[in-house]
């Protein structure tokens, strides 16, 4: 029937256009073929790079080993390149099968003295459990020991730098599209925050993933411990540098002489991977006005709160060379609006905060000022200056910096209405009531909510205001200037 309704003159045309139909459709399928070849192309790169092996290997043909690729003698500066380890359970375990190995002592957190930890396991002592396990294959990992990571600052400013600079200093993954994806991040403190960066900080996530897609993990991530993840390659050590804040009183004191200064080409690398990735849009910096300025504040009940920004506000429109002032709080903006409120400000106003790590993504030459209300502390311990000045330092930031304090405590504002409320407000004795009532000094005895980082303060604008005039000058200089006697960078 079919062939009545072809519209040829003779069996020649017909079996011409025939064979014609039959290439089309052997190429039709040809080319159906192809696609389902890359889709099962793709799902085997899926696969890969998901770590996931269809089929578990006999890991007693597995053995370890380890070279020290930065050693000066001082487990505080070792970092050791490993193959072949198991991680199970929690645990890393280094696999041999000659005479027992004794691994090299490596530090992983400098500030509370954790070292590297890994089980020495004989081939012939994995558990049944171990070799009956489902195994994940990775690549290239870094083993990095997170510090108060479910901050923001410490999280953006040292825990993930910690991460790109291992793997790119010692194994070559510099988060090029080339490589970057082979990367696995792997956590090894323990014990540690139960909660993830994807549930607890997500813009650290995120951040992280801007840097090395696959999925990182936590020793003590549940999802994989009934699994082996069998680790080709791995880095563990701090190295010579070291991008932390230097802490308080003697460990302060002495962190600077331990480690050296951050390389800056490693720095630039790093700021400027990211500010590629969330795509940042610079503000045009003009360095003789006049000057928008943004004041970055906290809600009244998060505690460290500008409470008088109105007047603020008013009082910096009066000034000559100010053309606006804008007023922004972080809690209520998703992370691209609050690194879209940093990149587009000239000038901004700030108090202590984890979102000092926000700095980064500001336009080059732009001027960030803090009032802190933080105490001005003795020479032998700290600077209140230090958690962002250091910070803007090793990371070879390229926005100008002016600090100021107040030490009048009738500027500090504990949440009283909060605070009176508190079963352990009753414990306090008279004096220590009276001077949180009428002084805002929070008690010896614990008075959950009552210390230096929650209190709210008033901005004493005579502080602020000459603050604001060095910050003017200071444009395009790239000077930083501390207003307060506590020049961090000579502690």
């Amino acid at each position: 029937m079919r062939d009545n309704l072809l519209p040829v003159a003779d069996s020649k045309t017909k079996n011409s256009f025939l064979r014609s139909a039959y290439c089309s459709h052997v190429m039709t399928l040809m080319v159906r073929l192809a696609l389902l070849s890359t889709a099962a192309t793709a799902i085997g790169l899926y696969c890969f790079q998901s770590d996931i092996l269809l089929s578990s290997p006999d890991l007693t043909q597995i053995t370890s080993s380890y070279m020290c690729v930065f050693d000066d003698g001082r487990p505080e500066h070792r970092v050791c390149k490993f193959h072949n380890l198991l991680i199970y359970e929690s645990t890393i375990h280094y696999i041999y099968s000659g005479p027992r190995p004794d691994l090299p002592v490596i530090m992983a957190n400098w500030h509370h003295d954790y070292y590297f930890q890994a089980v020495v396991t004989r081939v012939h002592e994995l558990t049944d459990a171990m070799k009956a396990a489902p195994v994940m294959r990775i690549k290239a990992a870094t083993l990095t020991w997170r510090q108060w990571h479910l901050n923001w600052y410490h999280g953006m400013g040292e825990s993930i730098f910690e991460i790109y600079s291992s793997a790119c200093t010692y194994l070559d993954y510099c988060g090029s599209q080339r490589n970057s994806s082979e990367l696995t991040p792997i956590f090894i403190e323990n014990p540690g925050d139960e909660k993830t960066w994807e549930e607890a900080l997500p813009p650290a996530a995120s951040a992280l993933k801007c840097l090395y897609p696959t999925q990182a993990w936590w020793i003590k991530d549940k999802a994989i411990q009934d699994k082996v993840l069998l680790v080709e390659t791995a880095v563990a050590g701090i190295g010579p540098f070291n991008r932390k804040w230097k802490g308080f009183e003697d460990k302060g004191a002495e962190f600077h002489s331990v480690y050296e200064p951050v390389p800056e080409w490693l720095s630039h690398r790093y700021r400027d991977l990211l500010v590629q990735c969330y795509d940042v849009k610079w503000a045009a910096i003009r360095a003789e006005g006049p000057y928008e300025v943004t004041l970055v504040n906290r809600q009244y009940h998060k505690g460290r709160s500008m409470v008088n920004t109105a007047a603020v506000i008013a009082s910096m429109k009066a000034m000559e060379q100010v053309s606006s002032v804008k007023l922004v709080y972080m809690e209520v903006l998703t992370f691209r609006q609050q690194l879209e409120a940093y990149a587009k400000a000239q000038v901004l106003v700030m108090g202590h905060g984890a979102a000092f790590a926000n700095i980064m993504f500001m336009a080059p030459d732009s001027v960030v000022i803090v009032y802190n209300w933080i105490p001005t502390y003795t020479a032998n311990q700290i600077s209140p200056h230090s958690w962002i000045t250091e910070y803007m330092k090793d990371l070879a930031l390229p926005v100008n910096f002016v600090g100021t304090s107040t030490d009048d405590r009738r500027h500090i504002l504990p949440q009283k209405e909060k605070l009176i409320n508190q079963p352990e407000y009753k414990d306090l004795n008279s004096t220590e009531k009276l001077a949180l009532l009428e002084h805002g000094v929070c008690p010896q005895t614990p008075l959950p909510g009552c210390h230096e980082m929650t209190l709210n303060f008033v901005v004493d604008w005579p502080l602020l205001e000459e603050a604001v005039k060095v910050a003017f000058a200071n444009l395009r200089s790239r000077h930083s200037t501390v207003l307060d006697g506590t020049d961090p960078y000579h502690k």
